[in-house]
Order: structure tokens, then C-alpha cells, then sequence
């Protein structure tokens, strides 16, 4: 395996943050798109490069210039056959490398394991430390390196915005809060400069990554909130690639065979049967074209 040098590292992470950062679109930490166009909004890819560059290929970005992407949870791998084993770094590197050559189309938005990685509160997945494996893959291939690479890592991921927000009324984020978290979540996370608090537990940036098992009320209430009518977030295991719920919720996963994503036209406007129609599978891409 081909490992990027260190200087190339820091370099495409360092540039990818202050597009993050500067990004046209970004207003605080929520990205408003546009309504024209199309976006391209994919669930967890946790280390799975074989359906990035299937999107890569999709999205076409070079000759689709009012098409965006929205890519989140990109570190830590999934797969369960070979969890001791993470080199979901080059993942990232490949992601940014994306947005620094189309840095008004390209959009990361931020993950729980994103949190995990930043604030070091280790995650365990398929028996292993989520963590600690990605620091050793990092450490067995740039040794003495490793420790600024890692921190580069954990600056990038803090460039990252929490959430997207069409014009067609679409909420797009890595998850939203769980019920338990309704009564204490602060909206002011969307605009101001994150404190420490925010990124650990009952902190509002953390219960915004980390919610599952939303509720039909709950997501009439968030939705009020908002003002929006549907979420499209990733966050929750779904074997099928996707989950459809009380007609506000579409729940994506891309870290698997059955991995999908959703093109979404930007100016149309859409019921929920209209919308998850959308859903596409990276199966049915063919793998000779990527």
C-alpha cells in the first residue's frame, strides 16, 4: 500500500481546513445550499474507499459544476472482518484532497467518531478501540510522524460544519438529537465558537452527532425548530443501506455493499415518497466505471 509522504499530508489538510473554514456557502457551522442545482448526500463511509470512489465517479464534479456533495464519518472502519485494522486515515486524505479541487462543491459535515477522535473519549466497534486502532495504523506508517499527523487530523476535523440546510426545506447532518436531549439542546451551536462543553456529553454539538431512535413527535418538533420538513442523516446501522421513518426521516449508511446515497434536485419540491425515490445504491454502479 502507497502511503502519502508526510509534507503531503500537511499540506492537503492544511489546505482542505482553510476551505472548510472559507467555505461560500458556510454560514457559522451550517452550510446553505443553494436552489439550483443538485446535492449528493451520502450516510457513513467509515474507511469504505471502494464506494467513495464511486461517488467520486457519480458526482463528476468537473463537468457537473451546480452539483454539491455532502460527505460525513469518513474515519474509523467498519468493517467487522478486519477491525483491527484501520487505515480509514487515507480515506480522509482522498476526501480532502476532493475538496481542494472543488472547494465550493465539496462539503464535509461533522460525525460522532469525528468527536471521538477530537476530544480522545475512545469508541468501541466489533471489539476494538476505534481510537487507539486508527492512531496505530497512523503510527505503524509514519512512526516518529505520527503524533503531528494525528493532531493535524484532529485540527481538520474541527473545521468541519455540524450541518446542511436546503432552500427546499432538507436538514442534512451525521445525526440529530435523541429525545432525551430536546429540552437542553442550545441552537446557538450554529453560530458560535465551540467551547469544550459542546463536544462531550449533554453538550449540544456531541447530542447533535450522537441521537438514534427519534420518535414521529419528536421529529415534528425539531422539524418546527428548524424549519425544515425532512432529515436526511447517517449515524445508525442500517444492513439494507437505508431506513425510511414517519414520513420526515431518511437514514443513510454507505459503508457497505448495500451502501446508497441520494442525488436531490435543489429547486424541486418534494413530499417524502418523493424524496426517498431518490435513494440510490453504490451497488448498482457498475465497478468497472470507478
Amino acid at each position: 500500500m502507497q502511503c502519502p509522504k508526510l509534507s503531503e499530508i500537511m499540506d492537503v489538510l492544511d489546505k482542505a481546513y482553510k476551505l472548510n473554514i472559507e467555505d461560500p456557502f458556510r454560514d457559522g457551522h451550517l452550510i446553505h445550499l443553494p436552489d439550483y442545482g443538485q446535492v449528493v448526500m451520502t450516510g457513513d463511509f467509515h474507511g469504505c474507499l471502494h464506494n467513495f470512489r464511486k461517488l467520486v465517479w457519480f458526482a463528476n464534479l468537473k463537468h457537473s459544476i451546480h452539483r454539491h456533495v455532502i460527505i460525513h464519518e469518513l474515519i474509523h472502519n467498519y468493517n467487522a472482518e478486519h477491525s483491527d485494522v484501520d487505515n480509514s486515515c487515507l480515506l480522509l486524505l482522498d476526501a480532502a484532497r476532493w475538496k481542494v479541487e472543488f472547494p465550493e462543491q465539496v462539503h464535509f459535515l461533522l460525525g460522532n467518531h469525528d468527536i471521538a477522535q477530537i476530544t480522545s473519549r475512545e469508541i468501541t466497534k466489533n471489539g476494538y478501540a476505534s481510537i487507539a486502532t486508527f492512531n496505530s495504523w497512523v503510527t505503524e506508517h509514519y512512526q516518529k510522524d505520527a503524533p503531528v499527523i494525528i493532531e493535524k487530523i484532529r485540527d481538520f476535523l474541527l473545521s468541519i460544519p455540524l450541518a446542511a440546510r436546503t432552500e427546499n426545506r432538507i436538514w442534512m447532518s451525521h445525526s440529530i438529537p435523541g429525545l432525551h436531549a430536546m429540552d437542553s439542546i442550545n441552537l446557538s451551536i450554529f453560530k458560535e465558537q465551540w467551547r469544550n462543553r459542546d463536544l462531550i456529553p449533554k453538550g449540544s454539538v456531541y447530542e447533535f452527532v450522537w441521537g438514534r431512535n427519534h420518535t414521529s413527535e419528536q421529529l415534528e418538533k425539531l422539524a418546527e425548530m428548524l424549519d425544515v420538513d425532512f432529515f436526511i442523516v447517517g449515524h445508525q446501522a442500517q444492513d439494507n443501506g437505508y431506513l425510511a421513518l414517519h414520513n420526515r426521516q431518511v437514514i443513510l449508511a454507505s459503508e457497505h455493499y448495500n451502501g446508497c446515497y441520494m442525488p436531490i434536485d435543489l429547486a424541486e419540491h418534494y413530499s417524502f415518497e418523493k424524496l426517498t425515490s431518490r435513494i440510490r445504491k453504490f451497488s448498482d454502479l457498475a465497478d468497472q466505471l470507478c
